[in-house]
């Protein structure tokens, strides 16, 4: 089994609906879901909340639910059993892998794997009325970005 964990601050916006739009993507791709997992965390967070409701609208916009999401808190072991993590933040990345040093060589900013530049997604939780637009963003750059993200798994 391939897995992939997206990782944001607080687990309700951005990584829950990356992962549900990269899931999208395996789908569309005809790839066999029963090969992956694909789960979010967060770096800070209370674990078990429901999205917030706006999280909720932003991804049902985009032809994404994320409806049964729970928040979780990252922890060692779901960086052990990921074959691939990605951060929507620089910080996240490079404090994940002071943390944990076992998981350095396979953890990755999303901007930096889609567009080659290093920049944070911010997180809409914060944003002042730019939620909208930057989730349209993040869906469109795990559309545009998803196989360059694919083939980052690695597969021994």
């Amino acid at each position: 089994m391939h897995t992939i964990l997206f990782v944001c601050t607080g687990n309700q916006y951005r990584s829950p609906i990356a992962a549900e739009a990269f899931r999208n993507q395996l789908f569309q791709d005809g790839i066999d879901e029963a090969e992956w997992r694909v789960s979010s965390a967060g770096t800070w967070t209370a674990p078990g909340q429901d999205p917030p409701d706006e999280a909720l609208e932003l991804a049902h916009s985009h032809g994404l639910a994320i409806d049964g999401h729970k928040t979780r808190m990252l922890t060692a072991n779901m960086l052990a059993e990921s074959d691939l993590i990605v951060t929507m933040e620089e910080g996240q990345k490079e404090s994940i892998k002071a943390e944990f040093p076992f998981a350095r060589d396979k953890i990755y900013l999303l901007s930096q794997v889609v567009e080659g530049i290093v920049y944070d997604i911010p997180d809409p939780a914060t944003a002042n009325g730019e939620a909208h637009n930057i989730i349209g963003d993040l869906v469109s750059m795990i559309q545009v970005g998803y196989m360059k993200i694919y083939s980052l798994v690695k597969t021994d």
